[in-house]
């Protein structure tokens, strides 16, 4: 009894204890069983003791885990900064705060300081551009300010090596930081790293006289919001950096205003919600962090954007705690004086009336820039909105071959105008993406891409156009798969691509900028199997360099689209999952890989017509799907208007068996019918696909630039065509855009009054077995000739 008061009295192990005890006194009282109590007795002190050394080893275990996460606490939120030295001085209170956590914090802000990696690897490949378009092999020198431990660096490494680097500088106020820094760099052996525990403001750099203008790279991971004389800084940022070729990498918290400006860069993703916009600007501030909105516009008012994030931090509580935090990339904006020179230049060569607004450096943003600023004087001064409004009435903009002398010319330096101008008011894009507002309702009302494909046949424009290489061109921008085609097959001078939907021209923009930066197997994985697991990785070491900021930003938060089947995302990705379901259903499975694989027709006919043709869904429920206007708009990308016409021929199922009838006809899934393959095995394959999916397609593309001529309008049709000189278009395919309407289409009788010759290329006659291309879904397809 005596012993076992002294036992240690802790939890369940007094429990144990009592309890056995308790057991062995009462066997005590029966003599025949005094042997078992008194070993039950020390078995039971026996498993106490162990139960007690497996507690302190788990305590002493956990003590190492729980170490670093109880100290990052109390140095945040439990110590008093004044115990660590004079916080009256910014690097008093820097050194106070983080002196006793410096060992620990790269351990403790992975969660916290989230798009470091994204910031460091849009930068290392804005640099890989920029030295491969500049031929330069002179070192580049990097300046990380407020660099901190050298977590930045050490990470660039894996990105651009750190001895491709003429020198790195660290640049940090905080001493104990810098310690941590100076260790890392000696451990790792970089002897063109020099860490600087200096002011960002005043900083002198060892080995440059005078460094303005000497950077090449200059970077800011979170440090800019902590710094108090934050326009100063920006200030002196920018004499630093080189003034061409100079690139500047922010990573960092902000916080939104309360309204969208039209000249706010990387609207994706950009606004704050009351709450968030408030609470983490109140927060941050007793840090000395400041979020206010001004200093991100300012930094975007100072610098041209180049690439823009913005994103969540979902720590700790996922969507119920979001910081929000953006990736940035920029460059310095050209003099005014540089500015001027150039649009007097243009002025003079094109013979244009620039507007006095045009000259100014800050406050215009694209969409106050009036079409006529730029018009020739000889052309008509009307720029009205054409939101809503009916087809123009004289179609001029179209010409013939014959009209078209110095039409080229006309066209490249109209081009070389809008890119300048769009340049001067800090709205960079990609070299084949023109400026537009991301804001207006007509775009804004388009989450996504409608079509993930182009179903149009393109055989057919190229046989009836006979495009040649001094053509110019005017399309709809789809999927983009026909344009690449006419780029392809006609390699004409200029292709205008249209489309009032953003996410279309995005797409198109992203084929356009893999052909430019990646080998045929890594493209053929994006668009032929339609999945690529890494493509977050391609797209920004390898793809971001050549897309326009608002195409990055939808394609970063769109980034899992390739994960598994592309062809299945978009709005006509509904189509391709409810066929696939349907065939489920009906046990048709087999049989449509068996049509999308044969290498005979007559068994791909068979197929149809005794398998699947008998096998088809109610007409009632086929209508009743097919007259639903959410269904025909989100899934198939086609207004109620266009499948009234449909319904003219009798019924649904009717039009479907004359479409598909003929279709069986007339060539093979498997080495022609890329069209229809898609749909039965949602990708393409070698043998079916469009010409520029091919290897010899994709390399011709590659390497001959055709995609040059290349030109992304989001604008309206009818916006776009008043933008453009008289004469100056040879050819433009409207299909998508004026079909449907009838197979004698009213718009005939008004081209011809235009001095149009009409005639029809293909008319589709219900029950005739004859289709008028790959497609045949259409009522008609004409040609109008301009006299």
């Amino acid at each position: 009894m005596h012993k076992t008061a002294n036992l240690p009295a802790s939890g369940s192990m007094i429990t144990l204890m009592v309890a056995s005890t308790s057991v062995a006194l009462y066997l005590l009282n029966t003599t025949e069983n005094f042997q078992k109590a008194q070993e039950m007795a020390v078995t039971s002190q026996l498993a106490f003791l162990g139960a007690a050394a497996a507690f302190v080893l788990l305590l002493v275990s956990l003590l190492d885990q729980i170490k670093t996460p109880l100290k990052f606490i109390y140095s945040c939120f439990l110590k008093p900064l004044s115990k660590n030295g004079d916080i009256s001085t910014p690097q008093g209170r820097l050194e106070a705060f983080y002196k006793d956590q410096a060992e620990i914090f790269d351990d403790t802000r992975s969660a916290l300081l989230r798009g470091r990696h994204t910031g460091l690897a849009l930068v290392a490949a804005q640099l890989k551009e920029q030295l491969k378009v500049s031929g330069s092999n002179k070192a580049p020198i990097w300046v990380d300010l407020g660099g901190g431990t050298g977590w930045n660096i050490e990470q660039m490494n894996s990105y651009f090596p750190i001895s491709k680097f003429e020198r790195v500088y660290l640049v940090d106020l905080c001493p104990s930081l810098c310690r941590v820094a100076r260790e890392r760099f000696q451990a790792l052996g970089w002897s063109n790293v020099v860490v600087l525990c200096e002011d960002a403001l005043n900083g002198s750099f060892p080995g440059i006289d005078n460094p303005d203008g000497k950077f090449d790279v200059i970077t800011l991971s979170y440090s800019l919001s902590m710094m108090d004389s934050y326009y100063s800084v920006v200030d002196r940022i920018y004499e630093l950096l080189e003034p061409k070729h100079g690139i500047l990498g922010v990573s960092d918290f902000y916080a939104s205003n309360n309204i969208i400006k039209t000249d706010t860069h990387g609207v994706e993703n950009y606004q704050c919600n009351w709450f968030t916009r408030n609470f983490w600007t109140i927060w941050f501030s007793f840090d000395h962090v400041y979020l206010h909105c001004s200093r991100r516009e300012y930094l975007e008012h100072k610098f041209e954007v180049k690439k823009v994030i913005n994103g969540r931090n979902h720590m700790i509580i996922p969507y119920l705690v979001q910081i929000p935090y953006y990736v940035w990339v920029g460059q310095r904006k050209r003099s005014e004086l540089q500015q001027q020179s150039t649009v007097a230049q243009l002025k003079a060569i094109a013979n244009v009336s620039v507007a006095p607004d045009c000259l100014a450096v800050h406050e215009p943003t694209l969409h106050q820039i009036q079409i006529n600023d730029l018009r020739p004087r000889s052309m008509s001064t009307d720029s009205s909105s054409s939101q809503g409004s009916e087809a123009p009435d004289s179609p001029s903009s179209v010409g013939s071959s014959r009209t078209l002398v110095g039409a080229n010319q006309s066209a490249s330096t109209r081009i070389m105008i809008d890119k300048q101008v769009e340049a001067r008011f800090g709205r960079k894009l990609s070299q084949w993406r023109l400026p537009y507002n991301p804001t207006l309702s007509c775009h804004t009302q388009f989450r996504s891409y409608i079509y993930a494909f182009t179903w149009e046949d393109p055989r057919i424009d190229l046989e009836v156009l006979n495009i040649q290489k001094d053509d110019v061109m005017f399309v709809i921008t789809s999927a983009g798969d026909n344009a690449l085609e006419y780029a392809l097959k006609g390699q004409p001078s200029r292709i205008h691509c249209v489309d009032m939907n953003p996410c279309q021209n995005h797409l198109l923009e992203l084929k356009l900028a893999g052909i430019h930066n990646l080998n045929y197997s890594e493209f053929w994985q994006m668009f032929g199997e339609g999945r690529h697991q890494d493509f977050r990785r391609i797209l920004i070491d390898q793809l971001s360099p050549s897309l326009s900021s608002t195409a990055l930003q939808f394609w970063f938060k769109n980034r899992n689209v390739f994960d598994d089947c592309f062809y299945e995302t978009g709005y006509s990705g509904l189509a391709l999952r409810l066929f696939k379901w349907l065939l489920r259903v009906k046990g048709l499975t087999k049989t449509a890989e068996e049509i999308s694989t044969t290498e005979d027709i007559h068994v791909q006919e068979q197929l149809w017509e005794n398998v699947v043709k008998p096998s088809t869904l109610p007409e009632w429920l086929v209508q009743w799907v097919l007259s639903h206007p959410a269904f025909l708009w989100n899934a198939l990308g086609v207004p109620i208007n266009q499948m009234k016409l449909i319904l003219d021929e009798g019924n649904a199922v009717q039009y479907i068996y004359d479409t598909l009838d003929s279709i069986m006809t007339r060539s093979l899934f498997k080495n022609d019918q890329y069209f229809y393959n898609l749909v039965v095995n949602r990708k393409y394959t070698r043998e079916s696909c469009p010409s520029y999916l091919s290897e010899d397609g994709f390399q011709s593309l590659k390497t001959q630039k055709s995609t040059d001529a290349m030109l992304l309008h989001t604008k309206s049709i009818i916006d776009v065509l008043r933008s453009l000189q008289d004469g100056e278009l040879t050819k433009a395919v409207l299909m998508d855009h004026m079909d449907w309407f009838d197979r004698k289409p009213w718009y005939n009788a008004l081209f011809e009054k235009h001095g149009f010759e009409v005639e029809a290329v293909g008319v589709r006659v219900p029950g005739s077995g004859v289709s008028i291309d790959r497609v045949n879904m259409y009522a008609s397809c004409y040609k109008a000739t301009k006299k």
